[in-house]
């Protein structure tokens, strides 16, 4: 018979476990809400449900349907599904700007992350192509990025600058915190400017929300006409594409659940 001494050892170290694989997957999602101080006490929820019998089986149960869903997302189309009923695309049409939504930022190495990237091609190709004269960039508040991290619209207005002898005509919203912020800042650009129809720029996964947020605050008609994915391949081609693809359907997913919380 194992002593109570081992039981405890053999459920402390599981549990810690267990806390410690959840808050590795949601890093992996990458959603910004989920900081050093929220991982960490995920581990020790992890251990502390192990050590009350209760909890073992809550915790048994949230580790069963993390498995279920990984499982899904590895052997079914859920996450191709998934994506495509999280995009909207519409053919893009002669505008007064092109809003090109803020997708993240490497502080350390002062570069844009690479959905900033791809969502910058689409505008510029968008504005070479004539649709627009105007592009919108947005600059990240402090509240999102340690101190000294430099400002997204400036990376990226050094990059048009080092790519153009005449870039595109900028306008900046300015410390935005989420997407509803950039919707509620584009609406007095739009009252400043006399916008009829903007062009939306994002990632896929993030268009159909994006629009409907920026739809509900702009009297101009709204083209949600996204960027190409380069993270990975919207159709799930490896299995890597597929869970790359599912932490990106779960960011969206608490996306949608904050506001809905918040409203």
């Amino acid at each position: 018979m194992r002593s109570p001494d081992f039981q405890t050892l053999r459920l402390t170290t599981v549990g810690l476990g267990i806390g410690v694989l959840l808050a590795s997957l949601l890093t992996l999602v990458g959603y910004s809400g989920f900081g050093l101080p929220l991982l960490l006490l995920l581990a020790l929820l992890g251990l502390g449900l192990t050590l009350w019998s209760p909890g073992r089986r809550v915790l048994w149960g949230l580790l069963g349907s993390v498995a279920l869903l990984y499982g899904a997302a590895l052997f079914t189309p859920l996450v191709s599904w998934a994506l495509d009923q999280l995009t909207e695309a519409q053919a893009p049409a002669a505008a007064d700007a092109i809003i090109v939504l803020g997708g993240g930022l490497n502080c350390a190495e002062a570069t844009p992350k690479v959905a900033s990237a791809a969502r910058l091609a689409r505008g510029v190709d968008l504005w070479r192509t004539g649709y627009a004269d105007t592009l919108v960039l947005s600059a990240q508040s402090d509240a999102l990025t340690p101190a000294g991290c430099p400002r997204l619209n400036d990376l990226l207005s050094k990059q048009l600058n080092d790519w153009f002898d005449t870039p595109p005509e900028l306008l900046i919203l300015q410390n935005v915190t989420d997407t509803a912020d950039e919707a509620r800042q584009a609406a007095e650009l739009e009252d400043q400017h006399g916008w009829q129809r903007v062009l939306l720029v994002t990632s896929p996964s993030h268009s159909a929300r994006a629009a409907d947020l920026f739809r509900s605050q702009l009297d101009a008609e709204v083209l949600s006409v996204p960027a190409e994915e380069w993270r990975f391949s919207l159709s799930g081609e490896t299995a890597y594409d597929r869970l790359v693809g599912l932490n990106v359907v779960i960011y969206e997913v608490l996306s949608r659940a904050k506001a809905w919380a918040l409203r």
